[in-house]
């Protein structure tokens, strides 16, 4: 399939939602809905669907290693395990994200195939920075704190120093770690903190027309992106 070339002058980094039509007008109208990582979690556990649920979601994993209890200084050895974090009430909005070291980008066979299914309509985010601050705003009169980043990718296989690090600037961080299965979804996520016990929040963002643009998911899947 020959790529077809769309023109849109895009600020910052391009941001795309895939999902039906009608979740794709609704957010463009400002109504933007946000699951649990707990939720995520849950779904690839009840429903084997691990494509769009992930087990690992706020959770810890460590190959090996060991824990301290402070109450009694004893040492209990970890290997293949996944801790629990207080992070699994936290929301999550998650795009793709095509990212600056990304020259020019065309999306591979396998991420037309993954995002295709995950809805026909593509919302394109036209000024990412504009966006982020309105998305932001909005969180903070809704009474949370939004954090905006890109998701790393890591082999399962080897404990990673690099995310610990990164729990060290704030424990939402364990949000922006998943399994390198996933590299493909190229994710920017939003982190919506802190939890309440609810399922999802809906935030009002505003309408964003003025910065995005609306497409058939197909015509996004065969664009290339070039960077200026």
């Amino acid at each position: 399939m020959e790529h077809e070339k769309i023109t849109l002058e895009v600020k910052g980094t391009p941001l795309i939602k895939f999902q039906s039509a009608k979740r794709i007008e609704s957010l463009r109208q400002g109504h933007l809905y946000a699951k649990t990582l707990k939720y995520y979690r849950e779904l690839e556990k009840d429903t084997g669907n691990d494509e769009i649920g992930d087990e690992f979601e706020a959770m810890l994993h460590v190959n090996e290693g060991y824990i301290r209890i402070p109450e009694t200084g004893e040492m209990i050895s970890l290997k293949e395990t996944l801790v629990p974090t207080a992070n699994s009430d936290d929301f999550v909005f998650c795009m793709f994200g095509i990212y600056p070291s990304l020259k020019n980008f065309a999306f591979s066979d396998k991420q037309k195939e993954k995002m295709l299914s995950f809805g026909d309509t593509a919302l394109v985010i036209l000024d990412s920075d504009e966006f982020i601050r309105r998305v932001c705003a909005a969180a903070e009169r809704h009474g949370y704190t939004a954090h905006f980043g890109a998701v790393n990718y890591f082999d399962p296989t080897i404990d990673n120093g690099n995310l610990i690090i990164s729990l060290l600037k704030g424990m939402w961080n364990i949000a922006l770690w998943k399994r390198d299965k996933y590299t493909y979804q190229q994710e920017g996520r939003f982190i919506f903190t802190p939890g309440n016990g609810e399922d999802h929040i809906n935030l009002d963002i505003g309408d964003i027309s003025d910065i995005s643009a609306v497409l058939p998911s197909k015509m996004v899947l065969t664009a290339i992106v070039e960077a200026k």
